[in-house]
């Protein structure tokens, strides 16, 4: 893929700054990465088992990494509730591999929520390089708040989503059955993801059948279900499994090639269609993190063999024209007046999002420039997401040439 010059320029800016700050090296320096060589030392198949106690060690010793937020933190004291299932929720699901009280840690319940009340329940889930209320705070999570559509509980991934996807699945696969255990069957939860978000969801999706069931819907901005050719272009070099000596990439990145094992894994096992009702949006040519996102071949497009209801949406080919015809990127689309209208229309209706439903206010909805309640600051805000995960992902001190081997219940 070609990048954007705004796109290379964002990429190229990033990079450099986050060398710098942290005395990485330079394009003009050799890479001497000291933690490819330990990776190096392990089996292919071992490399990121023990990851719940390596990464955490990695994440606090690199300020850059860390979240700034108190509300995207991972060590939350959430109570210990029964029913949740832990080391599995049932004998179809993979057990899991990071201890209990570490994927309990990353769930964060605001100050206020209560388990107790008929509302419906948003899960939220973060993309590579980004932890959940740093993802939402500005776009989704404030016009379903300001609605009152939802009450909104969000997953911190340790390592803001550069660990293996396999990983980070165990945490969200866990949140679901924690959440859902702790509002009971009378509320229904909603999972709304991001970028890898989606993809890491759908895992969980595809490898816990436990957790489908108690998915109401997916909702999915700027997903990358068939993986990103961009992914090339972050380590330069990789066609294939393997990367070129000095281009070492975060292990959730690699796996997120458009022909990694864990894409093509997922896709052979089903992965490719809809678990529960699912509506996916993407922004066609402009997604400076996703490609292709065009058409049939988007990646961001959810088949339906399943019969599950899906709904697609190029926000481009909807609004035509108009003002959310435009330009919109891979963060600012979850400021995007079409994707908010619609995810109020799910949410109120069930899954997936209805076109129809919301026909007679689209042309009011596709003149705005952002979401109803939102400002032009919350999509500048939205929009710098991509600026801090990106100096996440060069900073990121452990660094792999293969991406992760796929776990035995994946093989």
């Amino acid at each position: 893929m070609i990048l954007t010059s705004s796109a290379a320029v964002l990429l190229s800016t990033v990079t450099l700054f986050a060398q710098l700050a942290l005395g990485l090296p330079t394009a003009s320096e050799p890479v001497h990465h000291e933690s490819v060589r330990a990776i190096g030392k392990l089996s292919h198949r071992d490399e990121l088992h023990d990851a719940g106690v390596v990464w955490d060690k990695v994440v606090r010793q690199s300020p850059v990494v860390s979240p700034t937020d108190p509300r995207d933190s991972f060590n939350n004291r959430n109570p210990d509730i029964p029913g949740v299932g832990y080391p599995r929720s049932s004998d179809a699901d993979p057990a899991f591999t990071i201890p209990e009280a570490t994927l309990r840690a990353a769930i964060f319940l605001p100050s206020g929520f209560n388990a107790s009340t008929n509302r419906q329940v948003v899960l939220f889930v973060p993309g590579t390089g980004a932890y959940g209320h740093e993802s939402f705070a500005d776009n989704l999570l404030k016009v379903i708040t300001n609605a009152g559509a939802a009450d909104a509980v969000w997953v911190n991934v340790p390592n803001a989503m550069l660990d293996d996807v396999q990983s980070n699945a165990e945490y969200i696969a866990y949140a679901i059955s924690y959440v859902k255990a702790l509002i009971g069957d009378d509320r229904d939860l909603n999972v709304i993801g991001w970028s890898q978000g989606n993809l890491a969801t759908q895992w969980v999706l595809t490898y816990w059948p436990s957790t489908a069931p108690k998915v109401r819907q997916l909702i999915s901005v700027s997903p990358d279900f068939h993986g990103t050719m961009l992914a090339y272009g972050l380590c330069a070099g990789n066609f294939g499994k393997v990367a070129k000596a000095g281009a070492p990439c975060p292990p959730s990145v690699l796996q997120q090639l458009y022909s990694s094992n864990l894409i093509n894994t997922l896709r052979a096992a089903g992965g490719g269609d809809a678990h529960v009702p699912t509506t996916s949006f993407w922004s066609r040519l402009t997604d400076e993190v996703v490609q292709p996102q065009a058409g049939l071949t988007a990646s961001a497009r959810m088949g339906d063999a399943r019969n599950k209801g899906v709904t697609n949406v190029e926000v481009q080919t909807v609004c035509g024209l108009s003002a959310g015809g435009g330009q919109y990127g891979h963060s600012t689309l979850m400021a995007h007046p079409l994707v908010a209208a619609m995810t109020l229309d799910a949410l109120k209706n069930g899954g997936p999002a209805s076109l129809s439903r919301i026909r007679s206010q689209m042309f009011r909805t596709c003149s705005n420039v952002v979401a109803p309640g939102l400002q032009l600051t919350d999509r500048a805000k939205t929009e710098g997401l991509l600026t801090t995960a990106g100096a996440r992902l060069v900073a990121f001190p452990t660094k792999l040439l293969r991406e992760p081997a796929l776990r035995d219940y994946a093989t």
